[in-house]
């Protein structure tokens, strides 16, 4: 996926309103790790004692066209620090996905969409999926003659490619309501920043947006929501987006995956607990726009969900659409048993208190 370098986000909110997103721990390497449950049951040993196999680690943060809803990441930079990382980088995706980054070796640990990680895992690419980060973040935004989603029948969307994270999403959930995302729809290929004023004058139908460019839609009055992924069934009751990490990375540093996956996630507690706090944290770091841009995904967004909510379940449902819409051969147990493991995550959820 590739951005236009001389856009800002300011100047994406000022566009739309004009114009009217190796051992592996020996705990967590055993085959009962990854069951159709997705719980092992066995708890990843206690690391306070144990040596960081490296002080450097790198997450992404591409500032061109930062997803705000991957808020953690970001904030993760303070509590990385205080687990020993005394080399914490943010890395671009320059030219790919969050995903792409991970695989090419530029990142360590990622948050992205659950699609994003799930088609790479299903060409047997070493990806890890560690948890879940949130539910919901995603608003399917069509123009108003547009009244449902199997009206979209026919129409153009726009996504950055074929093999885009939101393509996948999208047509995965055009599969399910009946469509065929080869047949039914017509993708229209542009840069995130050019999907907003495309819908306005008409070039597209339909585009799926994330924070902040959801946001900057509502403020700007443009199109019509037909699919909210935080408030819709079933949408509503999967992770949207999730953490994962290289399989090497994972073999030859257990103990830095799980204290930097602790590091974000308390992380999402701070922005679960604390909003205000962590909007002007973002706005402060220049990631938001300001507080209160920042401010309206921490309460909307629910981050205490990646105690409650289950990974694996997730995985299961969005390996399962993406088979309905032909973009994958595997089942859903093949895609967990090739790319997730949950001892760390069900760890800190023992760990970690509430």
């Amino acid at each position: 996926m590739t951005y236009d370098r001389d856009f800002s986000r300011r100047e994406m909110l000022k566009m739309l309103s004009l114009a009217g997103s190796a051992g592996l721990l020996a705990a967590c390497a055993k085959a009962a790790d990854r069951s159709a449950s997705g719980d092992s049951g066995t708890a990843v040993a206690s690391d306070k004692d144990e040596k960081l196999e490296t002080t450097s680690i790198r997450l992404v943060m591409d500032p061109r066209f930062t997803v705000l809803c991957y808020a953690p990441q970001y904030l993760a930079d303070k509590y990385l620090k205080e687990e020993g990382f005394t080399n914490v980088e943010y890395v671009s995706k320059i030219d790919g996905s969050e995903a792409q980054a991970l695989l090419h070796g530029d990142a360590d640990i990622s948050s992205a969409l659950a699609v994003d990680w799930i088609m790479p895992i299903s060409r047997g690419e070493p990806v890890v999926i560690l948890g879940g980060l949130h539910p919901g973040c995603v608003e399917i935004f069509a123009n108003k003659s547009i009244a449902t989603m199997k009206d979209l029948k026919g129409k153009r969307i726009g996504v950055s490619g074929l093999q885009s994270p939101e393509r996948f999403l999208l047509a995965s959930i055009v599969s399910y309501i009946g469509l065929d995302p080869e047949k039914d729809i017509e993708w229209v290929f542009a840069e995130p920043l050019q999907w907003g004023p495309m819908l306005v004058d008409g070039k597209v139908d339909a585009l799926a947006a994330f924070p902040p460019m959801n946001q900057g839609l509502h403020e700007a009055k443009i199109g019509t929501v037909l699919l909210n992924t935080l408030t819709d069934d079933p949408w509503k009751n999967y992770f949207c987006c999730m953490l994962a990490t290289n399989r090497s990375y994972l073999e030859k540093n257990p103990v830095a995956t799980k204290r930097a996956l602790r590091a974000i996630m308390r992380a999402a507690e701070l922005a679960g607990k604390q909003p205000d706090v962590a909007a002007q944290r973002l706005a402060d770091m220049h990631i938001a726009e300001n507080a209160a841009q920042a401010h309206h995904v921490m309460t909307r967004l629910p981050y205490h969900a990646w105690r409650s909510y289950d990974p694996a379940d997730s995985m299961r449902f969005y390996a399962l659409r993406l088979r309905e819409a032909g973009l994958i051969t595997q089942t859903p147990q093949e895609i967990l048993d090739r790319g997730s493991n949950w001892g760390i995550i069900n760890a800190l959820k023992k760990e970690m208190p509430a």
